[in-house]
């Protein structure tokens, strides 16, 4: 791999030289189908002229394609660290997605016009879809880590994205009627998150999953911050005004969402399933009852019982209604 190093406004100490290098030397491990010399490197790292904020930008340039990916933070090393974070996840994202063409370019042609449209519309449709499905199955794993459940690192989001995307290809005349493909894939993740969990709870009583936890390939040092989901956090009414311009005040506001991520972990299995599909995937309260099998009425109680529970903890007055 051709790696190229660049600063501004600091001198990069031979510590932090020595982790960059290590983290490039990562990333050209989880790309062995690529030649070293097709494989290019760019990191850039700026202290920025106000404040204490350091900038990191990282720029992959593969074979007909580029990942370019940035983070601030109050720390160069920590900028560093998530910067690269975020670049092997886009990695295996982009890893997958040539997988699925593959998976896509091999399916049976159909000679009639119209059956052809509609696979395609369907094709659509699951690809828009696979990033959201994503960040869903990934928030689950992310609660189930914080709250003991899942030993880190032992559950692969993406490998759980690809068996979804897999069963819906697989299955596209079951979809339910009047749902959309969105919807659809969604469910089959909750169900298969499901499964895991009741096979590892099984398992449990026969060997030792945080031994075994331990042979599973990681793709970042902090295997927590393997399972953030690719969006912040939303939940306006918990969460302080963005408009932070300190150092300190955006740490504080970090600080913030991780308590945020684990009360919202904390809250009862199937309160917590109905809150995070109503407030953080956008689903109404009739979609959230398909999605889970739940009644409607419960679905409603569910997420305002966790709305009083999160105001409570976070002593915030306001809260979202709750629409049908």
């Amino acid at each position: 791999m051709n790696l190229k190093i660049q600063h501004r406004n600091l001198q990069i100490p031979k510590t932090l030289e020595e982790l960059i290098e290590k983290k490039s030397r990562k990333v050209q491990r989880v790309l062995p189908t690529f030649a070293s010399q097709d494989l290019h490197l760019h990191v850039s790292l700026e202290k920025l002229p106000r404040g204490r904020q350091y900038r990191t930008v990282v720029v992959l340039n593969l074979p007909q394609s580029a990942i370019r990916v940035e983070d601030i933070e109050v720390n160069a090393s920590h900028s560093v660290l998530r910067a690269f974070g975020e670049l092997l996840r886009r990695i295996k994202r982009f890893k997958s997605q040539l997988n699925r063409e593959k998976f896509w370019q091999q399916r049976v042609l159909i000679p009639a016009a119209s059956a052809v449209d509609e696979t395609q519309e369907i094709e659509n449709a699951i690809n828009q879809s696979l990033d959201k499905v994503e960040n869903y199955i990934r928030r689950e794993l992310y609660h189930q880590v914080l709250m003991g459940n899942f030993p880190a690192g032992l559950v692969q989001p993406q490998a759980v994205l690809d068996e979804v995307f897999l069963e819906v290809r697989s299955r596209v005349t079951s979809k339910p009627p009047n749902w959309t493909v969105e919807q659809w894939m969604i469910q089959i993740a909750r169900d298969k998150l499901q499964k895991r969990a009741q096979d590892l709870e099984v398992s449990r009583e026969e060997t030792h999953v945080e031994e075994a936890a331990e042979n599973v390939p990681r793709w970042e040092d902090e295997p927590l911050n393997f399972y953030q989901p690719d969006e912040v956090l939303r939940v306006e009414d918990l969460l302080p005004s963005e408009n932070s311009v300190t150092p300190e005040e955006l740490l504080a506001q970090h600080e913030r969402e991780e308590q945020l991520q684990e009360a919202i972990a904390q809250l009862p299995d199937s309160i917590r399933e109905s809150f995070v599909l109503f407030a953080l995937e956008g689903f109404n309260s009739d979609e959230i009852a398909m999605i889970t099998r739940k009644t409607q009425g419960r679905v409603l109680e569910e997420v305002q019982e966790a709305q009083s529970l999160l105001r409570q903890k976070f002593n915030v007055g306001r809260q979202r209604q709750v629409h049908n």
